[in-house]
């Protein structure tokens, strides 16, 4: 505890009780039709457009695990590769409505969340953004792969670069983000607010909650979502990461400071 907050024993060390308020459960009740007025029909585009590129890149990467093929082309992957097919529409969900100043942290099932959070940070970038990125990225080596015979806006363009970068470093090889030393299990771009993803289930929960750490004390826009999925909640990292972040100083001395909240949301 920081010496700027004093504890008074005889305070803190007094019979009491722990007391907790109501905690909502299955309050969602919005049918189809009320959701449907809050987007456009270019926005349930957008939402199935992404949410099919991550199903057919899972279904690909199946493919070739089981069969060493996708459509007639022949590979072989001895290599992990955690699949989440059928929950396209949780990483979707959880992406459109992030800002690039958004941060996620994944699990080991992350294919889908770096995917969706690429494609939301590409919609929001402008041309120049995502040129200067993809020019900028390891001296443009990829972009000068994926622009080969490439016809199509800038914007389409950097989805074939997301998709070849993750592609390609999940099957470990040195053109992919990470040079293919992080794989399937570590990887990451962060130019699009995608940050690793973790072999460790509910690993990223405490990893997250430092990210969100040095957003809150540094006053940096946007918040961290750590995707670690429901088994982890049993999982010693993210009680940890919760009881880290309910800690006095974040909740009394750093609130003061900065007026914000904790800028840290977890996706069981």
């Amino acid at each position: 505890m920081p010496k700027s907050q004093f504890i008074d024993p005889e305070e803190s060390r007094k019979p009491g009780q722990i007391t907790f308020k109501p905690i909502p459960v299955n309050q969602y009740q919005q049918t189809l039709q009320n959701e449907r007025k809050h987007y456009s029909d270019d926005d349930f585009m957008r939402i199935y457009h992404d949410m099919q590129i991550i199903r057919e890149f899972e279904t690909m990467l199946n493919l070739i695990k089981t069969k060493g093929e996708y459509q007639g082309i022949p590979y072989h992957h001895p290599g992990p590769a955690h699949l989440s097919i059928g929950q396209e529409a949780s990483a979707v969900g959880m992406a459109y409505l992030l800002t690039i100043d958004d941060l996620i942290f994944g699990s080991h099932r992350s294919h889908g969340e770096i995917l969706a959070k690429g494609l939301s940070a590409i919609h929001q970038l402008t041309d120049n953004e995502l040129m200067q990125i993809m020019e900028s990225f390891f001296g443009g080596r990829i972009l000068r792969i994926v622009e080969k015979n490439h016809q199509g806006d800038v914007k389409s363009l950097a989805i074939r670069f997301l998709l070849y970068g993750t592609l390609s470093e999940i099957f470990a090889r040195e053109t992919g983000f990470n040079q293919g030393l992080g794989g399937s299990m570590h990887a990451f771009f962060t130019p699009f607010g995608v940050y690793p993803n973790n072999a460790i289930v509910g690993g990223s929960g405490d990893i997250s909650v430092g990210a969100a750490l040095y957003k809150k004390v540094n006053l940096k826009p946007g918040i961290v979502v750590a995707n670690i999925g429901d088994a982890s909640a049993a999982c010693g990292p993210v009680w940890e990461g919760i009881s880290f972040a309910a800690m006095d100083q974040f909740t009394k001395l750093w609130m003061s400071l900065t007026g914000a909240d904790y800028p840290l949301f977890l996706i069981l």
